[in-house]
């Protein structure tokens, strides 16, 4: 069987060739067309990224079996990676799982893909799912190893009551006796956004929750940026209008928003994206826990078999019982800054893993303190806001 392999930089992710492909694919809601449609239109221009989009072809019937949606950043290193700038958790070859094995089988069908990327220094996918070595058969030579995180999934049982009986009992009271504290705030409801009309003024406040709670936390938070809220709304509005891949949903108590969540969802799995709660108004409520205790009873009621709580180790994960799964990173350095670029990454990587570690010791070494002592901002007796939280 014979290929046609090409460049396509303007290629149509609202096609219905490319839905029937990512439909048939191994691929994630994060290569789904509505997505990198709205990532290369707005996203990569603002990002000084360069549309790089690899597509093959049988040559018999034109039919599309494969797709790598990839970028172009970088003058002194030119570096390709997936369609991610900072917004995706995961990134993958869009094709089916048995026209990836293959086509990294054929030599001729590796050759064309190198000659198709161009120039380039170093070619990077991070987060990879699963088993990395599909993907990097297509680019020969490639390097594999392993991130340092993981990503965090539950397994869903067939009912909410079964679902929970599958978390730590004493977790499982600490959200009733949250869910019991908001009751005389007024009636608690969980619904999902179904007029485009909604999603703005809501992620309006989706984004001010966060920037309260990053301020708090001195973190950085990639909503503040309006390039990337822009693109998060505009995903959210467009499926809104289309049925997918993302769904707004937002938690009211007496009809006020309370928390709000953007997620993705695949036909088996709901994956965790977006979340922002007031913590202004409702500091010690845990908002952050119970929309995502609501999100999963309602992702178990419609039939979905997986939660994914996605990319990072926070410790909230395994309160929910999800299971650490490995992430991998394939690189393929082609020339000496490409090269050199590779290992100052790893350098950098490394740095940062000295500093968290280093952060992370002098909270716990200020958390020893005498019986009865407060944390700063709190009084004796107040209820610690320290539960661990989604971001």
């Amino acid at each position: 069987m014979s290929y046609s392999i090409e460049r396509e930089d303007h290629f149509d992710f609202l096609s219905t060739e490319y839905a029937a492909l990512h439909a048939a694919s191994s691929a994630t809601a994060f290569q789904d067309g509505v997505w990198l449609h709205r990532l290369y239109a707005a996203l990569a221009p603002a990002r000084h990224a360069h549309p790089v989009v690899v597509t093959v072809r049988r040559e018999a019937d034109r039919e599309l079996v494969l797709v790598l949606p990839l970028v172009r950043t970088g003058r002194a290193v030119l570096t390709l990676t997936f369609a991610d700038l900072g917004v995706a958790d995961y990134n993958a070859a869009v094709a089916s799982a048995t026209a990836l094995m293959e086509l990294g089988r054929r030599p001729e069908v590796v050759a064309g893909i190198r000659r198709a990327l161009g120039r380039f220094d170093l070619l990077r996918v991070d987060r990879v799912a699963g088993s990395p070595q599909a993907t990097a058969a297509l680019f020969g030579g490639a390097l594999v190893h392993r991130h340092r995180y993981d990503t965090h999934v539950m397994t869903l049982e067939s009912t909410p009551e079964a679902w929970r009986e599958t978390l730590d009992a004493a977790f499982v009271r600490h959200l009733e006796r949250k869910y019991k504290r908001l009751r005389p705030k007024g009636e608690r409801t969980l619904r999902v956004v179904t007029d485009v009309a909604e999603v703005a003024p809501l992620m309006l406040r989706l984004r001010a929750f966060r920037a309260a709670r990053f301020a708090e936390r001195g973190g950085v938070d990639l909503v503040q940026d309006d390039a990337t809220y822009a693109f998060y709304r505009a995903v959210a509005e467009d499926s809104v209008r289309r049925g997918g891949p993302a769904r707004l949903a937002v938690l009211e108590v007496a009809g006020d928003p309370v928390a709000i969540a953007l997620d993705l969802v695949e036909p088996d799995r709901e994956l965790f994206l977006l979340v922002g709660y007031d913590v202004e108004r409702l500091r010690n409520y845990s908002l952050g826990l119970l929309i995502v205790d609501g999100l999963v009873q309602d992702a178990i009621r419609r039939g979905t078999s997986y939660f994914d709580l996605t990319v990072g180790d926070e410790s909230y994960k395994s309160d929910f019982a999800a299971r650490p799964l490995p992430l991998h990173q394939v690189r393929l350095p082609r020339t000496v800054p490409g090269r050199a670029a590779m290992v100052l990454d790893d350098g950098v990587l490394a740095a940062r893993r000295i500093a968290k570690r280093a952060l992370l010791a002098g909270k716990a070494r200020r958390a020893r303190k005498p019986a009865g002592a407060a944390r700063p901002g709190e009084t004796v007796g107040s209820e610690p806001s320290a539960q661990p939280q989604p971001q």
